[in-house]
C-alpha cells in the first residue's frame, strides 16, 4: 500500500501521545523524512496545559498522521 504524501498545509488527525491524553487535529507546518511538524488547531480542553507547554506544536510520525482535509485558499 502506497503511503500518502503529506504536504505543508494539509490538515491531519493524530492520536494521543506523551503529555496529551486525547487525539488532536492540526495543520502540517513542516515535513521531515519520517515525520511532520503539526501546528495543533483542535484538541480536547483537558489537554490545554499540555498543548500550551508544547507551544501548540507536535512532531508526529508520518505513519501516525491521517489527512482529514486539504487546506483551502481563502483569497
Amino acid at each position: 500500500m502506497a503511503e500518502v504524501e503529506l504536504k505543508v498545509g494539509d490538515y491531519v488527525a493524530a492520536k494521543k501521545f506523551g503529555p496529551l491524553e486525547h487525539s488532536f487535529t492540526g495543520e502540517v507546518a513542516k515535513v521531515y523524512d519520517n515525520s511532520v511538524l503539526v501546528e495543533i488547531k483542535e484538541y480536547d480542553p483537558a489537554d490545554k496545559t499540555a498543548v500550551g507547554d508544547m507551544n501548540n506544536r507536535a512532531v508526529v510520525r508520518k505513519s501516525a498522521a491521517k489527512i482529514t482535509e486539504k487546506k483551502v485558499d481563502k483569497d
